[in-house]
């Protein structure tokens, strides 16, 4: 995990987790937010990688990418899962409430500004956004240039539908 920059007091990582097997073991161990780039290709990095960022205590999820919705959707099926499993395990009701939020962005730059600006949890202290690329084209760039842009005042645009600038 690699700090690409702040953004206030957070600090922004980077991650790619493609031929990276020490990856897991860099993230946080709680309070953080993932933003998740995933494409098609990389559909079956996902469900292993969900797991992962919940047993690391990711605080909140925002996906970009075209799998964003479906990306998304997986962290919101594990949460559910875990949630099932406490609850049988202890015969208690599991309080939704202090679980994860989870977000999904078409537009690229918006759900990168969202992350880290805006997304944040009640109960935590949140400081640390790590961005988890799947792909293989990488953004590590266009995230630096986002940083950059967010820092001197820039808003993203009102498209719906904006993609990553990948780096090759």
């Amino acid at each position: 995990m690699e700090l690409i920059g702040r953004i206030n007091r957070r600090k922004i990582y980077y991650v790619q987790i493609r031929n990276n097997s020490e990856w897991k073991s860099s993230l946080p161990k709680n309070d953080w937010v993932a933003f998740t780039i995933a494409d098609k290709e990389d559909e079956e990095l996902v469900p292993p990688s969900v797991k992962i960022c919940m047993d690391k205590n990711v605080s909140y999820t925002c996906s970009a990418g075209t799998l964003a919705h479906w990306t998304e959707n997986y962290f919101d099926e594990e949460i559910a899962w875990r949630g099932g499993d406490y609850e049988m395990k202890t015969k208690q009701e599991f309080d939704y409430e202090k679980s994860p939020v989870t977000t999904a962005h078409k537009n690229f730059g918006e759900g990168f500004w969202f992350a880290s600006t805006l997304a944040h949890d009640d109960n935590f202290d949140i400081d640390k956004i790590v961005c988890v690329d799947f792909t293989k084209r990488k953004v590590k760039k266009h995230l630096t240039d986002l940083i950059e842009k967010i820092n001197n005042g820039w808003l993203p645009s009102d498209e719906e539908i904006e993609l990553a600038q990948y780096d090759n």
